[in-house]
């Protein structure tokens, strides 16, 4: 097994929790993510498997950035600030957040310190 599913866990027992991360956080669905909460934050197996999945993405920062752009198409360009949108990601779903957290622009050149 390789990234994700040794970083992430339940991603490879649970296809919904790989779908999450592989597919919701896509580039081409993260605007959309508000529309995932319903299931996050249910009563099911899934639900409690996805947040103790961003629990320990948030706790332990397992994957970097650059694997996660891999995964996803969605780059982040540095390790801070993909943990920084998860964070975030977890206190919409679980917290006080009252809108959902907003996805890197596509389109945005990378940070200046990345260009070295």
């Amino acid at each position: 097994m390789s990234f994700p599913e040794t970083v992430i866990p339940h991603y490879a027992s649970d296809r919904q929790v790989a779908g999450f991360f592989s597919g919701a956080l896509n580039v081409e669905f993260i605007d959309d993510i508000h529309t995932m909460k319903p299931g996050a934050v249910g009563k099911t197996p899934y639900a409690r498997r996805l947040k103790e999945a961003l629990e320990h993405l948030l706790s332990e920062r397992p994957a970097g950035s650059t694997d996660w752009a891999l995964m996803t198409g969605v780059s982040f360009w540095e390790d801070d600030r993909l943990y920084s949108y998860l964070k975030d990601l977890y206190d919409y779903f679980y917290g006080d957040r009252e809108e959902p957290p907003v996805a890197p622009d596509a389109e945005a050149p990378p940070p200046e310190k990345c260009w070295r």
